[in-house]
């Protein structure tokens, strides 16, 4: 949809929109991510009026002159600023595109001056893009309202279908002279090296050069040849391939497998997106072919990288109290209308305009002028207090100012299921509160992280590990606080020396951090990415659980009897605190914490002892020195000191004491109140 000015200025008259046109005042550089901007405002425009953030869909070259969409000149005439990042990364750009937009929402605060209300808007993946930003949990507040045309929203089954794309092509083509196609490094053969994908690629839709970089294709199928001259076994070959993928277009099933070799071998290979990490996989999956169900190689996804993947792809609906208005194809290959059914399952009914336009010919968001301005218009209407539009009423509206033939509003469609197009994969593992408890890598022990699965699908973990620089304090802690995923968490924002969130313990000094993702293969076995601040870097490490909470665990039910596991804190002790674990055979660990400011003790320390926490125990902490943090880390440094801490402790169901000694110190007498209550165990009705 390419906006043309004499139309849009056309429609506006038509719809009684006669703001006259204003000068616009342009902005253009490079934020500090790499990322190009393009800034447009027009006269008139003060703080707290309204932005437009645009944003592309995929392509795969570097967008150095990023365009403002085909919204620009209507927008900017209703008094809208406008601004797009061109993005990064090529390709898939889902893994920095949110922090990108932040980065350019900083610099239009910088340059311009402070927005009142932000209104993504994007096709294709900028579709996705549009309604993450909706759901992120720092700019969701200045979110009323999204526009995304044909959004992938459920991106890691998108990528799914791809990878049945290129497997299948490897079946039905694997005798084929000439015909195969290149293979990479193991254990990832299906996906291409990075330098076996062209630099002069563009627009995997329509680029000859995709022609020229899939002869392979070509060879075995025919599929860019006249009918004419395919022989039997080309023609054989393709429509067997059509039948497994469903995609029936040819010049489709040409961009899919360009898609599910170019786009796919970069998201796993590219060093900027997940650096040979696989988040893929198809286990599990049943083809109603047969001969191809057998023959089909499996692949295996991380459980860290799915999860990681999963959260910066996949649109989960969080998002607050925006109005969402979303239109689809109804032919389209790339992006399939299924992802609508998706879309409708996430979002509540009320906050969402689905709607199809029902095509005569397939394309990938091929939306007319009119289409398109009538669902902006209705989205305005609706996000300024007007009634939440219909299907229909879309259709009046573009029959408003277009012939019928540019307004094909379908309300009867009804998007059939995602699993009925792309088979299913091994369901991930539901996280709940049987994996409360302490993890560890085998290989790295001295550090480890205790996790706490909260109700909501929340969760809090506390990374209990070492400075990367040593020295004068040598421990460090860091706190996340994240979303239950499937298959795992994703700890997006994490604090170092931090304060809980939504209350607790304030550190002097929290500095946010950068993330943690955890993935679990099993109940007692799993993987820990974590992406951290400058001098911290990244890495995966796997972890094994080392403790369970009483009544809960692998073998458990799901569901414990009030106890004294959770988070706890003196509220007039800034950046301290205890969390509890309440283990099997009345035996009970403790991990406390203080920062610079809170107590007398500085770092960390852990006991474990045999009791009744509600009478009250009394326990040495030890605390341990040694190791730095990341790939330096050595356990064989490890120094541990028992006794560094003795705690007197007694915990109610939402209260307790403490005294606290440092060796060779003064008592610190500690008013306690509990934070956190972990899933599974039951409410506290009294202390």
């Amino acid at each position: 949809m390419e906006a043309v000015k004499e139309f849009a200025v056309a429609c506006l008259l038509a719809l009684g929109l006669t703001t006259p046109v204003q000068a616009v005042r342009e902005l253009r550089g490079q934020g500090p991510s790499g990322a190009y901007y393009r800034i447009a405002v027009p006269d008139g425009w003060t703080p707290g009026g309204s932005l437009v953030l645009y944003q592309h869909g995929l392509n795969f070259s570097p967008d150095s002159d990023p365009g403002l969409g085909p919204l620009r000149d209507i927008a900017l005439e209703q008094g809208y600023a406008i601004a797009a990042s061109g993005f990064s990364s090529r390709g898939w750009a889902l893994l920095r595109a949110v922090d990108e937009n932040k980065e350019l929402l900083d610099i239009f605060r910088r340059d311009v001056g402070n927005p009142g209300e932000l209104v993504p808007f994007g096709g294709s993946m900028g579709g996705l893009i549009a309604l993450k930003i909706a759901e992120d949990r720092e700019l969701n507040p200045l979110v009323k309202s999204a526009l995304a045309l044909c959004p992938p929203v459920a991106a890691s089954r998108a990528w799914d279908r791809g990878l049945d794309v290129r497997l299948a092509y490897d079946v039905v083509c694997a005798d084929i002279n000439r015909g195969q196609l290149k293979t990479g490094a193991e254990p990832y053969p299906w996906a291409y090296n990075l330098d076996d994908i062209p630099a002069d690629l563009d627009d995997l839709q329509f680029d000859p050069d995709v022609r020229s970089a899939l002869l392979s294709v070509t060879v075995c199928t025919g599929i860019t040849l006249p009918q004419n001259i395919r022989t039997n076994g080309m023609r054989e070959r393709l429509a067997r391939l059509q039948r497994i993928t469903g995609i029936q277009d040819e010049r489709f099933l040409l961009t899919n497998i360009a898609y599910s070799t170019f786009v796919l071998s970069d998201v796993l290979r590219a060093p900027d997106k997940m650096g040979g990490r696989n988040p893929f996989g198809n286990l599990g999956a049943r083809y109603a072919d047969s001969d191809l169900d057998s023959r089909i190689r499996r692949a295996a996804g991380q459980p860290a990288a799915g999860v990681e993947f999963n959260w910066h792809s996949d649109y989960r609906g969080d998002i607050g109290a925006a109005k969402i208005l979303s239109l689809h194809t109804s032919g389209d290959e790339l992006v399939i209308p299924q992802h609508q059914y998706v879309l409708r399952q996430k979002t509540p009914a009320t906050q969402l305009v689905s709607a199809v336009v029902r095509e005569t010919a397939p394309s990938h968001c091929g939306f007319s002028e009119a289409e398109g301005l009538a669902a902006w218009e209705a989205l305005r209407r609706w996000k300024n207090g007007g009634a939440k539009p219909t299907v229909a009423q879309l259709q009046q509206n573009c029959l408003g100012v277009a012939a019928a033939a540019d307004c094909r509003f379908d309300d009867s469609y009804v998007p059939a299921t995602f699993d009925s197009i792309v088979p299913p994969r091994t369901p991930p593992l539901q996280v709940d509160g049987r994996f409360n408890g302490s993890w560890f890598d085998p290989a790295r022990s001295g550090e480890g992280i205790a996790l706490e699965v909260l109700n909501g699908g929340r969760a809090i973990v506390y990374f209990f590990t070492y400075s990367p620089a040593g020295g004068a304090t040598p421990q460090a802690w860091l706190l996340g606080d994240g979303k239950v995923v499937p298959g795992g968490i994703a700890f997006d924002t994490v604090y170092h020396r931090p304060s809980l969130p939504g209350g607790g313990a304030v550190s002097p000094n929290p500095t946010d951090w950068g993330r943690l993702f955890i993935g679990f293969s099993d109940c007692n076995r799993g993987e820990l990415r974590w992406e951290g601040a400058p001098g911290w870097g990244r890495k995966t490490v796997p972890i094994t659980r080392l403790t369970a909470l009483k009544g809960l665990g692998c073998d458990g039910n799901g569901s414990a009897p009030a106890q004294a596991s959770g988070s706890w804190f003196d509220p007039g002790r800034g950046g301290s605190g205890f969390h509890v674990e309440q283990l099997d055979g009345n035996r009970f660990l403790v991990m406390y914490y203080g920062a610079p400011g809170s107590s007398d003790f500085v770092g960390w320390a852990s006991g474990v002892a045999t009791g009744d926490l509600a009478a009250g125990v009394n326990l040495d902490l030890a605390t341990v020195t040694g190791p730095v943090f990341g790939d330096a880390f050595d356990p064989a440094a490890v120094v541990n000191h028992p006794g560094a801490l003795s705690l007197q402790i007694r915990l109610g169901c939402v209260s307790g004491t403490a005294t606290l000694t440092q060796a060779g110190g003064t008592p610190v007498a500690l008013n306690l109140q509990r934070l956190t209550i972990p899933n599974g165990i039951a409410a506290c009705k009294s202390n």
